[in-house]
């Protein structure tokens, strides 16, 4: 009798899983996003055409330091005054210079954020569209162990992210 009973409890889930619907889970590598869709690769070269000039500026501070170093070690008919005044004067170059640097890191990293934000927005808006169009119940990004290639969808996310940077279309 116990048998007979654990076999149709058995039969009744078996019966009542098969006939839940399936569920559309897909999975999206949002590092891979952020290095591959051409939205990122904008963003990168914005933010080098940015900071190109200050990073220019701070090597050609880097390069007086170098010159005035190498003035004080070869020239040896500075008098004792001399070079203190230059080993000051290097002293405060290399500190506006450290400065300047952190300043730069800073600004860098605050832009940085500022622009991957945006370019996150732009993702999830894709995600959501995706989910929408094709149907899907839950798309995951991070934090996931372990992922099938059945359900990772990463490159047809690229691959929207592409057709809406070649339409020139904004996803607001």
């Amino acid at each position: 009798m116990h048998l007979f009973l654990v076999f149709t409890i058995l039969a009744v889930f078996q019966t009542a899983s098969a006939q839940e619907p399936a569920y559309k889970i897909g999975f999206v590598n949002t590092a891979r996003v952020l290095k591959e869709a051409p939205q990122a690769r904008e963003v990168e070269e914005r933010l080098k055409a940015e900071f190109e000039p200050r990073e220019a500026q701070l090597k050609r501070k880097r390069q007086e330091i170098l010159t005035l170093e190498d003035q004080l070690k070869t020239d040896k008919g500075l008098s004792a005054n001399e070079r203190r005044k230059l080993e000051r004067e290097i002293r405060l170059k290399v500190s506006q210079l450290k400065f300047l640097e952190q300043e730069f890191r800073e600004d860098q990293n605050l832009r940085r954020n500022e622009e991957i934000r945006e370019l996150q927005q732009v993702i999830s808006k894709v995600l959501k569209m995706q989910g929408d169009n094709d149907k899907f119940d839950l798309i995951l990004t991070e934090g996931v162990s372990y992922v099938s290639d059945r359900i990772d969808i990463t490159a047809q996310t690229i691959e929207m992210l592409k057709q809406i940077a070649d339409s020139g279309e904004e996803t607001q």
